[in-house]
C-alpha cells in the first residue's frame, strides 16, 4: 500500500490554511511543519522531542491548532510538534505537504483506514 494523504484544514486565531496531510500510523503525534506555523502567526511555545521510526531525533516546539478533516468535517483541538525535520527528509518531500497526521488525529477523528 502507498502513502495514504487526506485534505485538512488547520487553523489557529482566525488564520486558517486548506493542505494535504499524511496519514502515519506510525507516528504517535501529529507535527505540522514550521513553513505553515508560521504563514499561520502561530507562537510555538515549549519543547517539542519525537523519535522517527529510523531511530532520528526530531526536535521542535508545541502549538495548539484546529485541524478539521475536509471529508468528515471533524475537527478538533490539538497540541501539535511544530518541526521541519519530519518534512525534510527523503521519504516526504512532497511539495505543499504540511501536517503529518498521527494516531492521535486518527483516534481522535475515528478515521477509517
Amino acid at each position: 500500500m502507498g502513502r495514504m494523504y487526506i485534505p485538512v484544514e488547520v487553523s489557529v486565531n482566525g488564520n486558517s490554511k486548506i493542505t494535504v496531510g499524511l496519514i502515519d500510523t506510525g507516528a504517535d503525534e501529529t507535527v505540522i511543519s514550521e513553513k505553515i506555523a508560521k504563514e499561520l502567526v502561530i507562537k510555538p511555545y515549549g519543547s517539542y522531542n519525537g523519535i522517527c521510526a529510523s531511530g532520528f531525533l526530531i526536535e521542535g516546539k508545541y502549538a495548539d491548532v484546529h485541524v478539521t478533516d475536509m471529508k468528515s468535517g471533524k475537527n478538533l483541538v490539538m497540541k501539535v510538534g511544530v518541526s521541519d525535520v519530519p518534512f525534510n527528509t527523503d521519504d516526504i518531500n512532497d511539495e505543499g505537504l504540511n501536517i503529518i497526521l498521527g494516531i492521535d488525529f486518527i483516534q481522535e477523528t475515528g478515521l477509517k483506514i
